[in-house]
């Protein structure tokens, strides 16, 4: 199994409350995980937890077998790449940008520049780009290059984070397709926040619901009553904003 999280809590410093509670679930090389849940469930703080940009409280996540602490954190982000939901170039150019993962990995210049080209081909970027910076972007075409520079380095498990927020309905199931695709091809896991359910339904093998920061339910696609689902998170998103006026 590629990943394997086994009774995961996590408590920042200074809260009194853990914000996930008892997650345990796996995934495996080339399965696409959906995570869902209301805004506040915990979604983004697994994903953190998952590239060590923070760590359990207790429980463990093994990574090929072995546990997340003896990993080093930068080697570990080699292979298990999170695309955050607001993408940042760190100043670079589009190029730069998708040059600096392979670059990191020691490939020589040909090898680099061959990366680039397919990849960015299978993605439909236009050679303009390439010279732009993120302020030349816009905010889909800044989360376009993101996802593009989480798998030229070709991850053992990719984590993306609302991806496709600020893409229509059109680029974001092309966009998605791409991604399945080479994720399918190269047998790389996914975990996908994702609040366009519909999108969600089509591509994902596996869905997990989060709820104030519990998984309350791990389910195969096809298994799910997405349109209740969508109906659930509703709800819940109404209550909690309810409470929070009040």
């Amino acid at each position: 199994m590629l990943l394997q999280l086994d009774r995961i809590n996590y408590t920042p410093p200074n809260f009194t409350r853990p914000l996930l509670t008892d997650i345990s679930f796996s995934l495996a090389a080339g399965e696409w995980i959906a995570l869902t849940g209301i805004t506040g469930a915990g979604k983004s703080t697994l994903l953190r937890l998952l590239n060590r940009l923070s760590e359990p409280t207790s429980g463990q996540i093994l990574f090929n077998g072995a546990n997340y602490r003896s990993i080093p954190p930068t080697t570990l982000r080699q292979q298990v790449m999170l695309v955050s939901q607001e993408p940042k170039l760190l100043g670079m150019k589009v190029r730069e940008a998708l040059a600096y993962p392979l670059q990191l990995q020691s490939l020589n210049p040909k090898q680099i520049e061959q990366r680039i080209v397919t990849i960015t081909e299978q993605f439909e970027i236009p050679s303009e780009w390439f010279d732009r910076t993120e302020l030349q972007l816009s905010a889909g075409q800044k989360q376009i290059v993101s996802i593009v520079r989480g798998l030229i380095a070709q991850p053992q498990i990719l984590l993306l984070d609302e991806p496709i927020a600020n893409l229509d309905f059109d680029t974001a199931t092309r966009v998605l397709t791409t991604i399945a695709n080479i994720t399918k091809a190269q047998q790389i896991g996914m975990i996908i926040v994702n609040h366009q359910l519909e999108l969600t339904a089509q591509f994902s093998d596996r869905l997990l619901y989060l709820h104030d920061g519990k998984l309350v339910l791990d389910q195969a696609s096809q298994l799910v009553n997405w349109q209740d689902l969508q109906q659930q998170i509703h709800t819940a998103e109404s209550q909690s904003i309810a409470e929070w006026e009040d």
